[in-house]
């Protein structure tokens, strides 16, 4: 076989080492070569794939980004407006500078370069020059992360008036990219209504949280696919001019509220002071249009600044106007009120005596005062907040009706409000092995069970309403381009017959008239009515901590806002009770709500005023 194997062209017409086989140098020489063959195929291939990959992940070599993709690679978002188009929400646009240093040749270039950013950006010079020259020979590097878009404007500029200009220019290889950054113009005002963005954690992206930013994540994004539910019939154009200043946004899809800044400001003004002049820990108002269920502000404190959140400002994040449960006290006695008229136990008119006390299952109920007041009518009961006769008118009721009714008010439940974060009430049933015949006496008057405030002022404003629960929302319309789509208004449930509101509307009108007189504005009937409450702990009830509400609509023959008003532990050396905290707080809001919205008072409205003869 030795004779048919071609010699090795190294060793060709010489001779053999005598010490050497024959055979071994014509098989192993070959094997090295192949050998070595395959180590620099495997070589050719790792360099052919692994360092493209290192350039252009590691060290941006190659490709620059796409223009239009930001730093933080996030897309636009819609914009906020208020009723009347005042901006609560938008982008403010930074900008990306990069440059391209391979295309850069001298340090002459490059000094020339930084300075010209200097000038036109306040990008450090010194900054510049130095990743310049760092990276001399990469196609891309950033220099500044994010510039204000006036800097960018000034930067295309001079980019622009040097395209004509003969010659090669090193700003010419400077590429800016917009990178969106959320803004709260107003900052605190309607935040708990507005909600924040954030980076969530191993997130790259932004994303809306609390409010509206969270129940509308998905719909504000730019890039997300989620559009209008329905067709859309209105136009941009049917929208009032100052609406639409800021819309269509660059992100194409809008939110318009029902939000009127100047309520809101109104709202959150009045409760600061109410909380400094009683010394309150915290608080909530709700102002509602009470026929369609849209929210015209809704202000609670201690709220934040999402433009600038601290760690302080966390444990505000959270809307307690439709997250915060709470007993709601006395207001609550005008539900069971509506519940007794509307199952036609009682009239209005009719007496029932008040001994002082009266036991409910393994419960004996007292009034506040612990007085008796003999025969009183419902007007009287519910002026003078009595929980004995509150509780008369539950066990005429009975269990079953009692609650079937808290449901029709949507108690226990969600309002449904277009806002995050919103929680269900808490009220226990019969058959629920926490349930006793006490509960039924004193969840009459709302102790015992849980609302939020966004439930309590939603069920009064069925009354204002002829018995006609609304859904709450915040959302007048979303804009998706040039096309709108309005919200219209949804009616949940009916909790009493028209006949019954309009009847329990006169009993409130007095009494406002007579035990909450605190509440009253003058020249305005007022349908509303007080509720304090002790705090529930472990131990029982606190002695002299409570939370105070007041709930009121106006004008009473026609209702146009239903207000609510809630402080959380006003200072008792001050007064622990609603009438004298809730109620002027109440009044102060209407006030202003009133002359805001040009409702005049009501002899004007009715026409009663007699022109005086000469």
């Amino acid at each position: 076989m030795a004779a048919s194997l071609a010699p090795d062209p190294q060793h060709s017409g010489a001779p053999l080492d005598d010490n050497s086989h024959p055979n071994g140098d014509l098989i192993q020489k070959p094997d090295v070569w192949r050998f070595w063959l395959l180590v620099f195929g495997f070589a050719v291939l790792a360099i052919s794939v692994i360092v493209p990959l290192v350039v252009h992940q590691l060290l941006q070599f190659g490709e620059a980004p796409r223009p239009g993709v930001g730093h933080q690679g996030q897309s636009p978002r819609g914009v906020i407006v208020d009723r009347d188009g005042a901006l609560l929400a938008g982008d403010y646009y930074f900008y990306q500078v990069t440059a391209t240093p391979k295309n850069i040749k001298t340090d002459a270039e490059r000094m020339e370069l930084a300075q010209q950013l200097e000038l036109l950006a306040g990008i450090p010079a010194s900054k510049s020059y130095d990743l310049l020259r760092e990276f001399a020979l990469f196609s891309y590097v950033e220099l500044a992360p994010a510039i204000p878009l006036e800097s960018a404007q000034r930067i295309m500029a001079e980019q622009a008036r040097l395209e004509n200009e003969p010659g090669l220019f090193a700003i010419s290889n400077v590429n800016l990219f917009p990178a969106p950054k959320r803004y709260y113009p107003e900052a605190r005002l309607a935040s708990h209504i507005v909600g924040m963005v954030a980076v969530p954690e191993n997130s790259a992206w932004v994303a809306g949280f609390y409010g509206l930013e969270g129940y509308y994540d998905n719909y504000l994004r730019q890039r997300n696919g989620v559009g209008l539910t329905t067709d859309a019939s209105a136009s941009l154009l049917d929208l009032e001019a100052d609406t639409r200043r800021f819309l269509p946004s660059v992100a194409g899809k809008d939110l318009v509220l029902t939000i009127d800044r100047t309520i809101q400001w109104i709202a959150e003004d009045e409760l600061q002071k109410g909380l400094r002049k009683y010394r309150a820990k915290a608080g909530s108002i709700i102002v509602m249009d009470p026929r369609t269920g849209a929210v015209l502000a809704m202000a609670s404190l201690p709220n934040f600044d999402p433009n600038r959140l601290s760690e302080r400002d966390v444990a505000a994040l959270q809307n307690p106007a439709i997250s915060a449960q709470y007993e709601p006290g006395s207001v609550f006695k005008v539900i069971t009120a509506a519940a007794v008229l509307d199952a036609q136990l009682i009239k209005a008119t009719d007496l029932l005596t008040d001994t002082g006390s009266i036991a409910v299952g393994d419960r004996v109920i007292f009034n506040s005062s612990r007085a008796a007041w003999g025969p009183v009518d419902m007007t009287e009961a519910l002026a003078r907040s009595l929980n004995v006769i509150t509780a008369q008118w539950s066990l005429l009721l009975g269990a079953d009706t009692f609650y079937k009714y808290l449901d029709r008010f949507g108690f226990g439940q969600v309002s449904e409000i277009d806002l995050a974060g919103e929680v269900y009430g808490s009220v226990k049933r019969p058959g629920s092995a926490r349930w006793s015949m006490s509960d039924l006496g004193t969840n009459s008057f709302g102790q015992g069970l849980a609302v939020t405030p966004i439930q309590m002022a939603n069920s009064m404003a069925s009354l204002a309403n002829g018995g006609k629960l609304m859904k709450p929302y915040v959302v007048q319309a979303r804009v998706a381009g040039g096309l709108v789509q309005t919200t219209i208004p949804t009616v949940q449930n009916l909790t009493v017959q028209p006949e019954t509101a309009a009847t329990l509307t006169e009993v409130l009108v007095k009494v406002v008239d007579q035990g909450n007189t605190a509440a009253g504005v003058a020249g305005y009937a007022i349908a509303g009515k007080s509720g304090t409450a002790q705090i529930p702990t472990e131990e029982g009830y606190t002695e002299d901590e409570t939370i105070v509400t007041f709930a009121g609509y106006a004008p009473a023959d026609d209702p146009q806002v239903l207000i609510l008003v809630k402080l959380d532990r006003p200072d008792p050396n001050i007064s622990p009770w609603a009438n004298y905290t809730a109620a002027p707080v109440f009044a102060q809001v209407a006030r202003r709500v009133f002359d805001h919205l040009n409702i005049p008072p009501d002899d004007v409205r009715l026409g009663k005023i007699v022109a005086a003869t000469e």
